[in-house]
């Protein structure tokens, strides 16, 4: 808010307006005076110099009249003396004339006066000369033309100083002209009179402007006092407006001090009263009938701003509640399906239960949507600030998502940069959750080619950079009218889409908020029939460098063909390729590559290896392998064979020991080791006698699971107890106070919302009792709510830990895992074996109590190599909290199957590694020889299994 202005503000804008229009009118009447009186004794003294010369040329024409009757008798007589006596005797005795003389008609000089002052010419004689002559008179000037008549005229005194009028008159003698007078009369009398007229007029001038200058600051001073007494009158309404605006402006009311101001009413600030009876009395009732309708609309206003928070409040409960309305039976829902997947069923339901199972899924994912949407559109959502690896996330998605493209005949493909830095900080979930959306859309609407993930670098300095993120499909396009409907929220390009591929038309409008709030902006680049690009851009924090595509020495010199039929793939792997040394080519069709496979061995330079892709037009892979084959050139060549995953090739009748096959997505980490293992020779290390601890796989202790459902309570004990550990239930929250007062849990499962107690108050009287025992419980909360801050609730409440409902069994287990496996020793636990009895205590390979699903066997097979390569990356960076990121997520991979003898490894690692240790140079190596053993023993599961199905 601005400063008002201090009190006088307005009074003294009113008084410089005033005496500014005063001193504008006085300078004004000043300067118009002067001029006028200027001009007026200008006109008089003209006046009154054209009358002193027509007195002076009056005086001249008598002088001339009267000296020419005079001489006109002493011409006639020829009497020279008197004439020269009467010249001289007029100019001496009258100091007006300056000169005289007469000339008789032939122009001799009778008589000159006053012409002997006259300085001599250089080449004129002296006028005073006897000899004077009428060329004498002619070099000063002086005509000697007679006149007929009387003349006068101004002309220069030849003697100097002022002008003369100098007057000629003919002497006629009996009607002769006899000759001429000239008398030069000074105008030097005229000079000073009109000298002292204009001294006179100044003088009057001064006199005159100087009392109007006193005349003016008079009425300045008397105006001044004049307005300083009634501007009080206007400026003391509108500083009461003020004072009124101001109390409503800071929030004043009644409350306040009354004004010193009698005009404003004391009983309310925001009040006036004016009684001037002129305009500011009725700006002062609009005032007051603009406060009475403020108050009415701010009243309604807050009436209306209550009924808004309390509408949003009642919004977040019924999101509150029916989130945990929906996900309760939701959570018995999926549990029992897992549990029923868990089972020996036949063929048909089997695939009953999967229907079943995706159906449920599906509907999770829409109340998902609807419940994020929620969140974002009530700005509670903030984005996560942890480190993740973005490339991994990239090859995840893909790997997630291609079994849906390969349904559909599409290639799924993937690119990164090289430039994109490996270790990032952001928010990996949404970031996840973006890209499998525009992943999934890119599938559900384009029926034939491809969809590519193209992951680059806009901009990058030490500390962040700006990440872009294209999926591009072979789709039918988008219309640009119909492009700016499909980042808002429950909408799609039309409703035979909807219908065609379903869906609630939030998934844009979310991954469109989620790229805002991680600091990035979301687009689209569409043309009909030509497919679709969409593009969304993430801010993130640089951690660690690191390039997938590294050079090396083994593939420098040698030559790789790439044959793929489809292009993108093509140019992946030749990128891949080159980076790492080869000499790359590559080729569309078999029949092309086999061409050039034997035009190299005929020109001698031979190819170290070949990228196949099954789904060749023209060949198929065992067609193509037999041909090379025959070659005896080709036959050794390492040939990796690029095939959809879940389709692999059953190669039978040749000799397929030079034959890696490789699932698509491609992962490069896994294609750089098999060409690297085929060409060097390269094998893993012989497997060494690991001589670590054995963690404990179970508790003797039991878990109570605490839930006011009984079918919830079902699912969650089926779970616990396929864990390997007992189980205890309790209803609701004092009957689970109660079992932790009398017995002692391993954990204890808590849903939050339940009658009697709920799990909050349990937790917290839970704490209470357990403070004065030194006693702690591991409590993890169950709970079917899904909006922003639960955790925050659960963990303030006391508990240790927070899983959301549906709850995964891995979710579940990875917690428990957390929290109580190779981290507690619970009271009655026998010592740890060593020496001989380290070998017979240690776990087999595979937990047989664990069960194991056909897809989860699937999915550690497809995703722990990678979870491998990942820990051998940042073993090999020396990154000690990337270290026990990765170790502790392969523990959790391993514990989910069953594969203790792993999870042990992985512990070491993660322990080792919380305290700053580096893992030692055998401890991989002994870590993939086990996981070997591991993926040998699952994958005779898989194939009994499949058997049996």
């Amino acid at each position: 808010m601005a400063t008002p202005n201090t009190h006088g503000s307005l009074r003294i804008k009113l008084l410089r307006l005033i005496l500014g229009a005063l001193l504008l009118l006085g300078g004004t009447t000043l300067l118009a005076s002067g001029a006028l009186i200027y001009s007026t004794d200008r006109a008089v003294q003209a006046k009154r110099e054209q009358e002193l010369l027509s007195g002076l040329e009056e005086k001249a024409r008598l002088l001339g009249f009267n000296q020419a009757l005079a001489l006109r008798s002493l011409v006639a007589d020829n009497l020279f003396g008197d004439v020269k006596a009467l010249i001289h005797q007029t100019v001496s005795e009258n100091n007006d004339i300056a000169y005289g003389l007469f000339f008789d008609a032939e122009n001799r000089v009778w008589a000159a006066s006053g012409l002997a002052r006259v300085p001599a010419s250089k080449d004129a004689p002296s006028p005073a000369a006897p000899n004077f002559t009428a060329a004498d008179l002619e070099s000063l000037g002086i005509s000697t033309v007679h006149p007929s008549r009387l003349a006068l005229r101004r002309r220069q005194n030849p003697l100097g100083g002022e002008d003369v009028l100098e007057v000629a008159a003919p002497v006629i003698s009996e009607g002769t002209h006899a000759g001429t007078v000239i008398y030069g009369i000074s105008t030097r009398s005229v000079v000073e009179r009109m000298v002292q007229a204009r001294d006179l007029a100044a003088n009057r001038l001064v006199t005159t402007l100087g009392l109007i200058v006193a005349l003016i600051l008079g009425s300045g001073a008397a105006s001044y006092f004049l307005v300083k007494r009634v501007a009080v009158h206007i400026t003391e309404p509108l500083l009461a407006l003020r004072t009124a605006a101001g109390a409503i402006a800071t929030g004043l009311r009644s409350s306040a001090p009354p004004t010193e101001s009698p005009i404003v009413d004391r009983k309310k600030w925001e009040r006036v009263q004016i009684t001037s009876g002129d305009e500011l009395e009725l700006l002062g009732a609009a005032f007051n009938s603009m406060v009475e309708a403020n108050e009415h609309a701010f009243e309604e206003l807050r009436v209306k701003t209550e009924q808004a928070l309390e509408a949003s409040r009642m919004k977040s409960e019924f999101l509150a509640n029916m989130s945990h309305e929906i996900r309760t039976p939701m959570n018995g829902i999926l549990g029992v399906i897992r549990l029923m997947q868990n089972q020996s069923l036949d063929g048909k339901m089997r695939r009953y239960v999967e229907t079943v199972d995706a159906s449920a899924n599906t509907l999770m994912s829409i109340i998902n949507d609807v419940l994020d949407f929620s969140k974002l559109e009530a700005g509670k959502y903030v984005a996560q600030h942890v480190s993740y690896d973005l490339r991994l996330v990239i090859q995840e998605v893909a790997e997630l998502m291609a079994s849906q493209a390969h349904e559909k005949g599409l290639e799924l493909v993937y690119r990164v940069e090289r430039r994109v830095p490996t270790g990032i900080v952001g928010d990996p979930d949404r970031f996840r959750q973006v890209l499998t959306n525009l992943v999934g859309n890119a599938i559900k609407f384009t029926d034939r080619g491809e969809v590519l993930i193209d992951a680059s670098i806009s901009q990058q300095d030490k500390a962040t950079a700006l990440i872009k993120l294209a999926v591009v499909d072979t789709g039918p396009g988008i219309a640009p009218d119909d492009q700016k409907k499909l980042f808002a929220a429950f909408s799609q390009v039309d409703g035979s889409l909807v219908r065609k591929h379903g869906g609630t038309g939030l998934g844009l409008a979310i991954s469109k908020r989620l790229v805002e709030v991680m600091g990035g902006e979301v687009g689209l680049d569409s043309t009909p029939g030509q497919g679709s690009r969409f593009w969304f851009t993430i801010r993130v924090g640089v951690t660690a460098g690191g390039e997938q595509i590294r050079s090396a020495e083994w593939a420098s010199g040698r030559r790789a063909l790439v044959v793929e039929n489809s292009r993108s793939w093509r140019d992946v792997v030749v990128e891949h390729l080159v980076a790492w040394g080869f000499d790359a080519e590559s080729a569309a069709s078999g029949r092309d590559a086999i061409n050039r496979l034997e035009l190299a061995v005929l020109e001698k330079r031979p190819f170290s290896a070949a990228v196949v892709g099954v789904q060749m037009d023209d060949l198929g892979l065992e067609e193509f392998l037999r041909t090379i084959q025959s070659v005896p050139a080709l036959q050794t060549l390492p040939v990796v064979a690029l095939y959809h995953m879940g389709s692999s090739v059953t190669l039978s009748g040749m000799d397929s020991s030079m034959v890696t096959q490789l699932p698509k997505p491609l992962r490069v980490s896994e294609l750089y080791n098999t060409l690297q293992s085929a060409l060097t020779g390269a094998s893993t290390p012989p497997p060494s006698k690991p001589g670590v601890e054995p963690g404990k796989i179970a508790s003797k202790l039991p878990v109570l699971v605490v839930d006011d459902n009984e079918i919830n309570r079902y699912v969650a004990m089926e779970q616990v107890e396929q864990l390997g550990l007992r189980v205890e239930t309790a209803c609701n929250g004092q009957e689970a106070l109660e079992c932790v007062k009398r017995n002692r849990y391993v954990a204890v499962l808590m849903d939050c919302q339940m009658p009697v107690m709920d799990g909050y108050t349990a937790t917290q009287e839970i704490r209470a009792w357990e403070r004065s025992r030194n006693r702690h419980t591991v409590i993890i909360a169950l709970t079917a709510h899904a909006l922003v801050g639960e955790r925050d609730r659960v963990l303030a409440a006391g508990m240790d830990d927070y899983l959301a409902k549906p709850v995964r069994p891995q979710s579940l287990q990875k917690t428990l895992w957390r929290h109580v496996v190779l981290s507690r020793d619970e009271p009655g636990s026998s010592p740890s074996p060593s020496g001989p009895e380290l070998e017979a205590a240690r776990a087999p390979v595979l937990d047989p109590e664990v069960p194991r699903s056909r897809k989860l066997i699937e999915l550690v097979l497809k995703n722990v190599p990678a979870q491998l390569d990942g820990l051998e990356g940042v073993i090999r960076s020396a990154v000690a909290a990337e270290i026990k990121a990765n170790a502790h997520k392969l523990k959790g991979s391993m514990l989910s199957i069953g594969a203790a003898r792993v999870a042990e490894l992985a512990e070491k690692m993660q322990l080792a590694a919380g305290q700053g240790e580096l893992p030692q140079a055998g401890d991989l190596a002994r870590l993939r020889n086990e996981f070997d053993s591991v993926s040998a023993a699952l994958k005779e599961e898989l194939a009994a299994t499949a058997k049996a199905t």
